[in-house]
């Protein structure tokens, strides 16, 4: 991400920030740091509008658009061994497709 121009820096910014001002009262009113890291970590669960955040539809679109072939290949590849018998189940899917993400040049 360190491609963006001083607006786009900008703009993620004010989209983060109104993210955090959403959920200030619950960081704010957790008895500890941790209890805030826990809240924050969960936040997809507990937050209705979790999806409806500029910053998140944001987040969703950019890796869409710079890992989604990457995505749909690996998933197809652990899908079509699972289908002849060698898949061991959604978890190794999961940890298959966002290790072979993580190794992607893109």
């Amino acid at each position: 991400m360190s491609h963006f121009s001083s607006e786009d820096e900008a703009v993620l910014q004010s989209m983060l920030r109104q993210l955090l001002q959403s959920v200030k009262e619950k960081i704010t009113g957790a008895p500890s740091v941790e209890c805030s890291e826990e809240i924050l970590l969960h936040l997809e669960e507990t937050d209705e509008n979790f999806h409806n955040y500029e910053f998140v539809k944001y987040l969703r679109q950019y890796i869409s658009s710079t890992l989604g072939s990457v995505i749909e290949e690996e998933t197809e590849k652990c899908t079509s061994a699972q289908n002849q018998g060698e898949g061991t189940g959604y978890d190794t899917l999961v940890q298959h497709v966002t290790k072979k993400t993580r190794e992607s040049k893109e």
